[in-house]
């Protein structure tokens, strides 16, 4: 065989006609390409994460509601705080609602202006549970296809941060203050919301079919109050047991 491939040289022993640098080069690029491989592997393992493992971190993104507005103790109250009780599996929450804000980024007051998503961006978790709306569909600003393009955008990135976090979009509960907020609410603001959820590979929460029959939750027509959270707590908890 000649020396140019492995095999015998023209004095009998066997070599390898690569020089020593090459090889070496060789090594590491074989070296880089497993460690790609590995890191690719491992995101992919992370965006699956279960609800049913111990300890998983969520996150929950949101306005007024998220944050527990109105509630007499929203330490205690607020669906956030009832959520890992009622799932009883080690999981922990962060809430990061923000009275007022909004998806729009050219609205009154987006949510990515906030102190509280500086906060979240600087954080990690296993799961993000986003619900914005509310406030988009009382804005000025309105425009469904903004509103779904800056939405689309914000679940992008979160599932782009690190831990890669699975994401679920939860639809807002009815407004009862406004008939027309709510026919915009209704008709403008979740059928984007849903197409958004399925472009992401997110789940969905449906608060707005969960409350549609029950005024009585949101006192104020707009957010709920501490049976609405009780509600609403449950709801969510009844989705994440099934969501693997």
């Amino acid at each position: 065989m000649s020396s140019k491939g492995f095999g015998r040289g023209e004095d009998g022993a066997y070599r390898d006609p690569a020089p020593l640098g090459v090889r070496v080069r060789m090594a590491v690029l074989a070296l880089a390409v497993l460690c790609l491989l590995g890191f690719a592997v491992a995101r992919g393992c992370a965006h699956r994460t279960s609800v049913h493992a111990g300890s998983i971190r969520i996150s929950c993104v949101g306005d007024s509601i998220t944050f527990g507005y109105g509630l007499e103790n929203r330490g205690e109250q607020c669906w956030t705080v009832l959520l890992p009780e009622l799932l009883d599996n080690g999981c922990t929450t962060a809430a990061y609602g923000v009275s007022g804000s909004c998806v729009l980024a050219d609205g009154a007051f987006p949510w990515e202006s906030t102190d509280a998503a500086r906060a979240f961006w600087e954080g990690e978790e296993d799961l993000v549970i986003v619900m914005l709306g509310t406030n988009d569909v009382c804005d000025s600003r309105w425009s469904p296809e903004a509103f779904e393009r800056d939405l689309r955008d914000l679940i992008e990135r979160i599932q782009a941060k690190p831990r890669v976090p699975r994401t679920i979009v939860m639809l807002p509960p009815a407004i009862f203050a406004s008939p027309d907020l709510e026919a915009r609410l209704a008709n403008e603001a979740i059928p984007a919301m849903r197409r958004v959820a399925e472009q992401t590979d997110s789940g969905v929460i449906d608060l707005h079919a969960l409350t549609a029959d029950h005024p009585e939750w949101l006192p104020d027509g707009i957010h709920p109050n501490a049976d609405g959270n009780a509600a609403i707590a449950e709801c969510v908890a009844e989705v994440l047991r099934e969501f693997d």
